[in-house]
């Protein structure tokens, strides 16, 4: 009866468990079958201070994208957005060497870039919007 008892609870361990890419929302651009990347964001780790927002993004490859990195197939960005004047800044990016932010993590890069402003018409506007529109 123990062993069984402790079988049970092994399986139902790796039935239920969650995986690192259970919390990213999938961020639609256009049909799936055409899609090279997809974009996520982690909707339950949004978090606003004063004026700002900070989130993570993930965006995911079907095959190797950067040049100079070898062997990465997603990373993810950790962004602060100020929604009043619509800017955002990347804090550090997370590069991987499998999709959906999983496998080795291949390098982390902290921008030294300052604020800058989403295209008009682009996926990271679509995207900001939303997170602005919900978090407000």
């Amino acid at each position: 009866m123990k062993k069984l008892t402790i079988l049970l609870v092994i399986i139902f361990s790796f039935l239920f468990s969650t995986t690192s890419w259970g919390d990213w929302n999938y961020f639609p651009i256009t049909p799936d079958s055409v899609q090279l990347v997809k974009y996520y964001y982690d909707k339950d780790k949004i978090r606003k201070s004063g004026k700002f927002i900070y989130f993570w993004q993930l965006l995911s490859y079907k095959e190797p994208f950067l040049e100079g990195i070898e062997g990465v197939l997603s990373f993810t960005t950790y962004i602060q957005l100020e929604c009043s004047i619509f800017r955002f800044k990347m804090l550090k990016y997370n590069f991987y060497s499998k999709s959906m932010g999983e496998g080795e993590l291949v390098q982390e890069v902290t921008p030294t870039s300052g604020w800058e402003y989403p295209e008009p018409k682009t996926i990271a506007m679509s995207l900001y919007e939303k997170i602005c529109e919900e978090h407000q």
